[in-house]
């Protein structure tokens, strides 16, 4: 089976996934409720079912070919299930009704790499930790810190959220068809002394105001933000605060930016 018409790029390489299975659930706790995102051909899910026999898994999978090939291949295991769904349009609570600490891994397509991101925002207060791997450059600028060119909306908010660790490159040739970047897996875990408060921040409005923040990056944030909020009141709040006016988004802490969401 040779579909791509997902943009999948199959990891082919054993010991690749060996790896990561392997990393992925020695953090997993007994009895763990796994999410598989994109099984594909299924190279990962042999692994985590030959492995973490006493997890429940569901994977899901957009492709109906592969769903079904995987379907078939798996019914026998009461602990596996395949979905045949777009993530992007799941509900990690609707999944596991009963349990708010999911394990989530994933070789993520690179064409929904930006919306995967968002959509695990979305369900921040369901997932416990995890393994993805991403292309490269993506990765890098997911991890990105203040005062750098990479700093962006999206990485205040995930690394806000989330712990995230870089665990090692996988080359091209790893995948079939062979992609023209590198791939980075890296591990992740949430930060539950925040999630578990997180409804003292309204999360979809802190990311559209981190948007706002980083619009233009030309502009000091000053300029970005007076186009929707009151500059009376911004500029009361960049005083208490201690905030440069002439400043730009990159230049801000994540704490920077809650101080002023909050007062706003």
């Amino acid at each position: 089976m040779t579909n791509t018409r997902f943009g999948q790029n199959f990891l082919v390489n054993k010991n690749v996934a060996e790896k990561m299975a392997r990393h992925f659930l020695s953090a997993v706790e007994p009895a763990g409720c796994i999410v598989e995102v994109g099984p594909g051909k299924g190279v990962l899910t042999d692994l985590l079912v030959k492995y973490g026999q006493e997890h429940s898994l569901k994977a899901v999978e957009l492709d109906t070919e592969l769903f079904t090939r995987l379907g078939d291949l798996y019914r026998e295991y009461n602990n596996v299930e395949i979905l045949n769904r777009n993530i992007l349009e799941v509900s990690l609570a609707a999944l596991y009704p009963d349990e708010k600490r999911i394990y989530l891994i994933s070789n993520v397509p690179y064409y929904i790499s930006g919306e995967f991101i968002d959509w695990m925002v979305s369900q921040v207060e369901y997932i416990k930790k995890g393994m993805l791997m991403m292309q490269k450059e993506f990765v890098d600028r997911l991890a990105a810190r203040p005062d750098t060119k990479d700093y962006s909306a999206q990485s205040v908010i995930f690394n806000y959220l989330f712990r995230l660790k870089k665990m090692f490159e996988v080359s091209p040739g790893s995948f079939s068809p062979r992609p023209k970047v590198r791939s980075t897996v890296f591990s992740f875990e949430g930060k539950w002394e925040i999630i578990s408060t997180v409804r003292r921040v309204d999360v979809s409005g802190f990311y559209l105001f981190l948007r706002e923040c980083f619009e233009n990056r030309r502009k000091t944030l000053l300029n970005n933000l007076e186009r929707r909020y009151n500059p009376e009141e911004l500029w009361r709040l960049f005083e208490i605060y201690g905030i440069n006016p002439k400043i730009r988004a990159e230049q801000l802490m994540v704490e920077n930016f809650l101080n002023i969401y909050r007062g706003l």
